[in-house]
């Protein structure tokens, strides 16, 4: 009986130790200990019961500590909980997930650091230094104060290239440079009559300059003059002895045509520049003044003409849902007294305006964010200026994790210049967008992947801008001033049966294809 006792004990005893240690591996600290504690009351030095109990308090002070670490995580105590976590990775190297804690700790106070100093440089005007910071945070986190740090980089980049261009005394070969800058800030901000304004200006001075080089002294003349229309003392006025030398040559070619009264129209514009005593123009219209003398015409009777009655002008449509307007064109127009949203068939027949309402603005807004969004809604794709990007660039962001991350990728990979207004086609095979690569603002396609791209729309200075692909995706509306007005245009996605959809006097731009 003694003898059979003893097999008992020392089988209960084994019996203990199995279960403290199952009990132990499996997490279940609880009864691990009362395991172990029953074990050593029966054998006090019991050495696997004693490494248990051991192992038992050294696995509680761990999960103390990685709780109040994820507490002051999520509490924003970021150097605390960087603390607490390291000393976990002392203890018990991946325990608590702690690396991946301490990397992205890691990660947000970089991000608050970089904006700290982003928001001091921007202060102060330092806008390179500021554009640097701020781009270095959009590239680690898209996301991070995503609308306040557009808006800086709007301002920074507009700021930047006013000063370019505003410099005393001026400095005409920086223009190219203003231009990026302006380009920037427009693929932030589309619509921004400042920035639009300003990136006019620069194409027009360059692209006067190279007319003026290449002896084309017609466009000179009309690119250079329009700056002058619209702002005489541009870069202070140095580009005036170019306008004044292009007026006569100008003039002087349709002499030579005997187009005497163009010629003297020339001469006439050059004699009223700000060019010190004009003497050659002058005299050029002293020259040609008598071959302007017309053959007299007799005067025909006016015959008296009815008054018309006037055409009532027609009210806006109440407000309507533009995302029920499917297959047709939303867009802006500037029309006197009719200014606000209009829409259109896809053949530019049966227009209507709907009106001024900031309701309308708003589910515009709505409307021109979902074209950016793949058809199944997982992916995003938008602008933005990389570490090694010479310029914003066209990206796609996948859905965003727990951890604040998601999978990106760089669409215009072998572009170097600025590229903006990307949407996305309802089919999800490609993505049209707007880019300076070939030197004036044109309409790319490209695959997501990004290969395949191709510009569908070449000019050599002129803008075409805010595609929106049809719901069959197989054409894309935008808007051009290629006539000098803004006007919608219709192409196909072969680059081919370019229409124009817009036949008025005022500015028509920035079309929705309705899906």
């Amino acid at each position: 009986v003694p003898f059979l006792a003893q097999v008992q004990e020392q089988q209960r005893i084994s019996r203990l130790a199995a279960e403290g240690k199952a009990f132990l591996n499996a997490g279940r600290l609880d009864e691990a200990q009362a395991r172990y504690e029953e074990l050593l009351a029966r054998v006090p030095d019991h050495p696997e019961a004693l490494a248990g109990i051991q192992q038992i308090q050294r696995q509680r002070e761990l999960a103390a500590l990685c709780q109040e670490a994820v507490t002051r995580y999520k509490a924003g105590d970021l150097a605390k909980a960087r603390e607490l976590f390291t000393e976990l990775t002392f203890r018990s190297s991946g325990y608590c997930d702690a690396n991946r804690y301490i990397a992205e700790i890691n990660r947000q106070l970089t991000l608050t650091d970089l904006w700290n100093e982003a928001e001091a440089l921007y202060q102060s005007g330092d806008f390179q230094g500021a554009v640097q910071r701020y781009e270095q945070i959009k590239a680690m986190d898209v996301n991070y104060q995503r609308d306040l740090i557009a808006a800086r980089l709007y301002d920074c980049y507009f700021q930047l290239g006013k000063a370019l261009v505003e410099k005393d005394p001026p400095a005409p070969g920086m223009v190219p440079m203003a231009l990026e800058y302006f380009g920037q800030a427009l693929a932030l901000r589309p619509r921004d009559p400042q920035a639009t304004l300003e990136q006019r200006l620069a194409s027009l001075y360059l692209a006067g300059q190279q007319a003026y080089l290449e002896g084309r002294w017609d466009a000179a003349a009309d690119a250079l003059g329009t700056i002058y229309a619209q702002r005489p003392n541009y870069l202070h006025g140095a580009y005036i002895e170019m306008l004044y030398d292009a007026y006569i040559r100008s003039g002087d070619q349709h002499r030579d045509q005997q187009d005497y009264h163009y010629a003297w129209e020339q001469y006439q514009k050059a004699s009223m520049l700000p060019v010190g005593e004009p003497v050659v123009a002058r005299a050029r219209m002293e020259a040609v003044q008598p071959m302007l003398t017309p053959t007299p015409t007799p005067t025909a009777t006016g015959t008296p003409t009815p008054v018309p009655t006037p055409t009532p002008i027609p009210s806006p449509t109440p407000t309507v849902v533009l995302a029920t307007l499917h297959n047709k064109i939303v867009f802006w127009a500037d029309k006197a007294e009719q200014t606000g949203f209009w829409m259109m068939n896809p053949d530019g027949t049966g227009r209507r305006y709907l009106g001024n309402d900031p309701k309308l603005r708003k589910q515009f807004d709505e409307l021109w964010e979902s074209e950016r969004r793949s058809p199944d809604g997982r992916f995003r794709v938008y602008v933005t200026k990389d570490k090694g990007d010479p310029a914003p660039m066209i990206y796609i962001q996948g859905e965003v994790d727990q951890w604040g991350k998601a999978p990106t990728w760089k669409v215009t990979k072998d572009f170097t210049k600025v590229s903006y207004d990307p949407v996305w086609a309802p089919d999800g095979s490609r993505i049209a967008f707007v880019s300076q690569q070939r030197t004036s603002d044109d309409i790319w396609i490209i695959y997501p992947d990004g290969s395949d791209p191709r510009n569908l729309t070449p000019n050599d200075w002129e803008w075409d801008k805010h595609p929106s692909w049809s719901p069959d995706s197989t054409r894309i509306v935008f808007w051009s001033n290629r006539t000098g007005v803004k006007q919608i245009y219709i192409i196909d996605v072969n680059g081919q049966n370019l229409r124009r959809l817009s036949e008025t006097t005022w500015d028509e731009y920035d079309p929705i294809w309705v899906k």
